[in-house]
């Protein structure tokens, strides 16, 4: 995914990832880090068949702007995972604001673009169709992502939505089941081909709530962005979550929004969100062979070893122990 870097009239330095053609029939798997004039990047691939699959991780050397263009005519799924970024199309069309946890699909058809780094920090999941692959996939679809096929089709750059999203737990879940796939060869190419698809599908349903809420609590925008500001912090302090009701002064909210509108809007418990989290987490954690079962439980915030166990094996169907 080729970078270009505009050094306020001190020149360019293009940043190249030398990816091989997304067709190949077989799994192709690379991960590396990357040094540039703007910063530091560990970037690791997954491609195949017309699919590709990107997780990035950028240290900024400070707030940059960057000139971007893809290599083929894809249609993207961006995932901002952390950090703040705008993206502004060259020829003039909307910002499209990227936060942490927000996402959005976007055709820019090989236009380029400028993007600026609001924040030293960024990491990104981003899933790129072909778009031959993305018309057989959509052909019999719903209505969200028909319309948007259409655009595709007829070669006219478009956004899904005209402001980005924030990402659902569903869709949390299924980049980590992506990214920690222990699965290999063909068997690994088949689990990532149909998160694909399931991404694509909980695209369009994010869409639609998004857009189309049936909301009984959640009604404004500030309500939205109040939430996301609370599944943030949790994110951020899952060893020691704070109380509900510390949260929602946090938030600027009433307990009762909090409580209601984080399942609302997140189809899941405040409490339920931070014990996904962390097990999601853990199974970070056990790849480091220096931490023990019960350190890791510790940091967590598990209040036994047993208690750990029990959770992550209900979730991963496997013991922390099996699972290192």
């Amino acid at each position: 995914m080729p970078m270009e870097w505009d050094a306020a009239g001190n020149g360019r330095q293009k940043l190249n990832t030398d990816e091989p053609d997304i067709y190949t029939p077989q799994l192709h798997e690379n991960s590396s880090e990357v040094s540039a004039q703007f910063g530091q990047g560990k970037i690791s691939t997954w491609q195949f068949d017309g699919i590709r699959m990107i997780r990035s991780d950028w240290e900024y050397n400070s707030r940059s702007q960057l000139t971007w263009q893809t290599e083929a005519d894809m249609v993207h799924l961006h995932f901002i995972l952390k950090g703040d970024l705008v993206m502004e199309p060259v020829e003039g069309k909307t910002p499209l604001h990227f936060t942490t946890n927000t996402h959005n699909m976007l055709y820019n058809k090989m236009v380029p673009g400028v993007l600026n780094i609001q924040e030293l920090e960024a990491s990104a999941f981003i899933l790129q169709f072909s778009k031959e692959l993305f018309l057989q996939l959509t052909e019999h679809s719903d209505e969200v992502l028909q319309r948007f096929a259409d655009k595709v089709l007829n070669g006219q750059r478009s956004t899904l939505s005209p402001r980005s999203m924030p990402i659902t737990l569903p869709m949390q879940q299924t980049i980590n089941a992506i990214l920690h796939c222990g699965y290999q060869g063909g068997i690994k190419k088949m689990f990532l081909y149909s998160k694909a698809i399931e991404m694509l599908v909980l695209e369009a349903a994010a869409y639609q709530e998004y857009h189309h809420p049936k909301n009984s609590v959640v009604r404004t925008a500030y309500d939205r962005d109040r939430l996301q500001f609370a599944r943030e912090h949790l994110a951020q302090n899952l060893e020691n979550p704070p109380t509900l009701s510390a949260l929602a002064k946090l938030a600027g909210l009433n307990e009762y929004k909090l409580k209601h509108g984080f399942k609302e809007l997140f189809h899941t418990t405040a409490f339920g969100f931070v014990a996904e989290q962390r097990l999601d987490l853990a199974r970070t954690y056990l790849l480091d062979q220096h931490k023990t079962i019960g350190e890791i439980a510790n940091m967590l915030g598990y209040s036994s070893i047993q208690h750990f166990s029990t959770a992550f094996k209900k979730k991963f169907g496997c013991s922390p122990n099996k699972a290192r």
